[in-house]
Order: C-alpha cells, then structure tokens, then sequence
C-alpha cells in the first residue's frame, strides 16, 4: 500500500522514571490513510513504542470532534518512528499523535 508520508519534528521529549520510559508529542495537519513520522535521535529500531491521537482545536488544545482518528501500526526505525493513521475526515484536521517509549 502506498500512502502519503507526512512528517513533523518530535517535541516534549521528558524522561519519566528510572527505567527509561520517555514522553513526546508531534503534530500535524492532514486527514485520510496516511504515515505520519516523527523524527528524533532517540528512537532505534528496538524501542518499545505505543502511540495515541487526538484532534487539536484553533488553540492546540485536544478535544473529541466529529472525526475518527486510529492508530493501525506503530514502526521505529533508527531517528524515529511512523504510524499508519486513518483520519476520517474530508479536509486536513490538525492532530497531536503522543509517543510513549522504551529503549
């Protein structure tokens, strides 16, 4: 399947205890199936990654709109990660995908 590719900068980066397990946001401004990557030095192809999406209003800040937004697939590779995202919607929304992890 090729799908578009859209990639933004991963922000937020924050260690949350002892055992390594970091925090970070990107956003982004599309809608349909799409990849969406996050770049950052700290991923590796090993990193244990989950991923969340929400929908952002005029302001940034996450609310539950008419879309639906799911995560399918979760993918790190050396410098980042990509998701599958299906955004149903018929023009671009912006989102926040979050990343929790473990190296």
């Amino acid at each position: 399947m090729d799908l578009p590719n859209i990639q933004s900068d991963l922000a937020g980066v924050t260690e949350r205890d002892v055992d390594a397990v970091f925090t970070g946001t990107a956003t982004f401004t599309t809608h349909g199936q799409v990849i969406l990557t996050a770049t950052s030095g700290v991923f590796t192809p090993n990193s244990r990654v989950t991923a969340s999406i929400t929908e952002l209003d005029a302001n940034g800040v996450p609310f539950i709109g008419a879309a639906r937004l799911t995560i399918h697939n979760v993918s790190p590779f050396q410098g980042g990660v990509r998701v599958w995202a299906n955004i149903e919607w018929g023009s671009n929304l912006r989102v926040r995908v979050s990343f929790f992890w473990e190296n």
